[in-house]
């Protein structure tokens, strides 16, 4: 179920819609207005830098490790 960012023309809100179906996004109406003809606005990513690894807080993993094997998040 993809979440589609919106706009009203009519007051200008900007906002978030998770769309069940195709079908459902004729159904959108904005929260603030209730106007229903808000404009599906184009998303950006999100984009994560780096790898997991450099991602440790300084010092290294908050428990100090762990002797299991990919049980632990912060094991590389």
């Amino acid at each position: 179920m993809p979440i589609y960012e919106y706009v009203c023309p009519k007051c200008g809100h900007e906002f978030e819609q998770l769309v069940m179906s195709v079908s459902s996004r004729d159904d959108i109406e904005c929260p603030e207005c209730g106007s229903a003809a808000p404009t599906r606005q184009m998303s950006v990513f999100a984009a994560r830098e780096g790898s997991e690894t450099s991602a440790l807080p300084a010092g290294g993993p908050p428990c100090g490790g762990c002797a299991s094997q990919g049980a632990c998040p912060y094991n590389g």
